[in-house]
């Protein structure tokens, strides 16, 4: 996030805490009339028996410097007289309060206004401690303070990912000043010594300190019944997501076997398990027994940190490492290594007979380690170890199904790439290994069935699977797709096998499909979806598609309206200089943010 955006967001962060603390109600009883006082950043208002009466609305909050502002209207007490209501609102040092009826107080309130940085917002502890009390997991990985982070610019992220995209490289002296203020906290707990540490914390993200924040925490050999006392007051009002990091970590350099159950609890929410993973096995004892209870109940990145801290110390945790432990939303082939490492997958192959249940998480670490993009290292680990034959072993008895062929052509495909084996010829052994492994996985490529169990498939549904069974034995499955997406012309994996092809009669086919079934002036999420997986590859297919390229400049999308402007960059100008084309580039040119997309189209209206 570049400075302005991060200003703007800081702007915007406290004018909600200061909507949030001046937002008051006042209500009063005056011979059986309700007499109500409303205040919000931008409007006063005075209801009488739920009647509006008055109301003064502020046009900034500039309009502020005038402390006081004045409310008015009348009550009917039924004796024929209207009585006046009077209010007065404002101040200077506190926020007062004031109504009058026929000149006489009936109300003298005066509130202060001390913009505690955790006050009027909903706490993520408890918030995280429902959910597990009710649903014994997380069902909702947002978090309370969604709205201080994210809008419209800066979509969510998955729980835990944000912080692996941190710079690491800390802010000068921010710990040390953190720890001091931290040290004033401990020995004076008050709202103001808490609330500076806590406007600190939530300044800068732990990810990028915490190294640094442990190792001098450690030194500084603090009281631990003071640092848990400040530590857990800090859990207990923390409404935002670092204050938790903080006092996680904080907990984690003290002896806090006592608080397991509550690490453990804040370890279910994927933005904590890596902190709370750090405080159990430096903070408790038995800690790994933990650690494993947590890897079995988180799913994404929270897997990925508790496997790394896992150690594989039994069979049984061996053995879910290679058939549970494997599987995760994010899976990448260096998750997966580590669990064949460290569930020994070799050992486990070894007998002569397996578990379905092992074929396949095998399957599915084999297929992962073999993606194109692996280092060789990795693939190097599969080969050397025959993990490769021993799983083609197993095969003969496991793989019944498309899904149980798949890592058996992922296999095919990798033991017949030449261009990893050429750096591999002078090693003979290696050689004769392949040469072995191309013989046993033969039958079961040269058996027809899986062929017409890919078709069988994609005439029901699509099954990228299935798609790729079927581009292995090069069958054209162009046509079912087509049939497919008669069925359902939003299905944005139709679009992108189809684009995937990149034949140019099958590409125009689905352009002028698109045209005719996608709402290209107003898409939905999923039909501008699929607008982007078609315009994102007509850069090599010069005149094709010009009304999607048109639909897409004016999205109000910046990612289609840049990917529409270079598919044009490519292209001969005569060939898409239209009115309508030139007229939402110039749109782009003089409407858009961000400087690169304005030059781009700059660059286009001067050809």
């Amino acid at each position: 996030m570049g400075f302005k955006d991060e200003l703007k967001r800081g702007i915007r962060n406290a004018m909600k805490d200061v909507e949030k603390e001046v937002q008051k109600t006042w209500r009063i009883d005056y011979q059986g009339h309700c007499v109500e006082i409303i205040h919000q950043l931008k409007k006063e208002c005075l209801i009488i028996d739920g009647t509006e009466v008055d109301t003064n609305k502020r046009k900034s909050i500039f309009s502020y410097i005038i402390p006081y502002s004045k409310l008015s209207g009348t009550i009917d007490l039924e004796d024929g007289i209207k009585h006046t209501v009077s209010v007065k609102l404002g101040g200077y040092i506190s926020f007062n309060c004031i109504i009058k009826i026929d000149n006489i107080t009936v109300l003298d309130d005066a509130l202060e206004l001390d913009f505690l940085p955790w006050n009027h917002k909903e706490k993520i502890v408890p918030f995280i401690e429902r959910q597990v009390q009710t649903h014994n997991k997380i069902v909702d990985d947002g978090l309370p303070d969604d709205e201080y982070l994210y809008d419209e610019n800066h979509p969510p992220m998955a729980a835990g990912l944000s912080d692996h995209f941190l710079d690491e490289i800390p802010t000068p002296l921010y710990v040390r000043k953190l720890l001091k203020l931290f040290k004033r906290q401990l020995h004076q707990p008050t709202n103001k010594t808490r609330k500076a540490t806590y406007e600190e914390i939530i300044s800068d993200n732990i990810a990028s300190y915490g190294e640094e924040l442990i190792e001098r925490f450690k030194q500084a050999e603090w009281d631990e019944s003071l640092v848990q006392q400040e530590a857990l007051w800090l859990l207990e009002h923390a409404a935002h997501r670092e204050v938790v990091k903080f006092s996680i970590t904080v907990l984690g350099c003290t002896n806090c076997e006592k608080y397991k159950e509550l690490l453990f609890t804040l370890g279910m929410h994927e933005e904590f398990t890596l902190y709370v993973l750090f405080a159990l096995k430096n903070g408790t004892k038995e800690a790994n027994d933990q650690i494993w209870k947590l890897a079995q109940s988180v799913h994404g990145w929270g897997k990925i940190a508790a496997v790394e801290k896992l150690e594989a110390t039994t069979p049984e945790i061996k053995q879910w490492l290679l058939t549970k432990g494997c599987e995760n939303v994010n899976i990448n082939e260096y998750f997966v290594y580590m669990c064949a490492i460290k569930g020994d997958l070799p050992a486990a192959l070894n007998p002569e007979t397996i578990s379905k249940q092992l074929y396949d998480g095998a399957g599915l670490i084999i297929q992962t380690l073999l993606q194109e993009d692996v280092e060789h290292d990795i693939k190097d680990y599969l080969y050397e170890n025959a993990v490769l034959f021993r799983f083609l072993d197993h095969a003969r008895i496991h793989c019944q199904t498309l899904e149980d062929f798949y890592p058996l052509m992922k296999l095919c495909k990798f033991i017949n790439a030449e261009e990893f084996w050429e750096e591999r010829s002078k090693d003979r052994r290696k050689q004769q290994e392949r040469i072995s492994i191309q013989k046993a996985i033969q039958p079961f490529i040269s058996h027809p069935k899986w062929a017409q169990l890919a078709m069988d498939k994609l005439q029901q549904d699509i099954d990228l699977k299935a798609l790729e069974v079927a581009q292995f034995y090069q069958i054209d499955i162009v046509p079912s797709l087509f049939k497919l997406l008669e069925e359902h012309p939003t299905n944005n994996e139709i679009y992108f096998s189809i684009m995937n092809t990149n034949h140019r009669q099958y590409i125009i086919d689905l352009c002028i499909f698109a045209e005719h079934h996608l709402s290209l002036s107003s898409p939905s999420k999923e039909e501008e979806s699929c607008l982007r997986y078609i315009v994102q590859d007509l850069h090599e297919h010069v005149g094709v598609g010009l009304p999607l390229i048109q639909a897409a400049l004016e999205s109000d999308t910046g990612l289609m309206q840049y990917q529409a402007l270079s598919v044009l960059e490519e292209w001969t100008p005569s060939i898409w200089q239209r009115p309508g084309i030139l007229a939402a580039i110039k749109n782009i040119s003089t409407t858009t943010k961000d400087k690169y997309y304005r030059k781009l189209a700059d660059h286009l209206l001067s050809k």
